[in-house]
């Protein structure tokens, strides 16, 4: 095999080759730059949603916190409130049984007295009679 001779190769062919495939590479850059960019924008645009939907659940709890110590305040005031409408049943309850009691007693004393004054009348009358 001999020496090649590459004199009779016009070296502009070489140079537009390159510059062809240097302009390749440049557009393929370029176009990875431009679709990097786009992820970037959309990964920033899904970063500030996250943000803001976690700033509205941390306000959310706040919120959620503030009713479960407002609800917790209610449940004792409404803890108090039967406690002292169970004392009321309770009092009047026995009121009421006391009142029963009381009611029995004046009712047999009515009727004890209305028989000493029936006697008494009856006693009254035989005396009116035979004196």
């Amino acid at each position: 095999m001999g020496d090649l001779d590459l004199s009779a190769f016009d070296n502009s062919v070489f140079a537009n080759y390159s510059t062809l495939m240097a302009n390749q590479v440049v557009e393929e850059q370029n176009r990875i730059q431009e679709e990097l960019a786009a992820i970037g924008e959309y990964n920033a645009k899904k970063d500030e949603a996250l943000f803001q939907t976690a700033e509205a659940s941390m306000k959310q709890k706040e919120l959620l916190e503030q009713q479960l110590a407002e609800v917790k305040e209610q449940n004792i005031q409404l803890k108090e409130n039967y406690r002292l409408l169970n004392e009321l049943y309770e009092s009047a309850k026995e009121d009421a049984k006391n009142s029963k009691k009381e009611a029995k007693a004046n009712k047999i004393f009515g009727w004890v007295s209305f028989a000493v004054g029936t006697l008494i009348g009856i006693a009254g009358i035989v005396f009116g009679i035979i004196f």
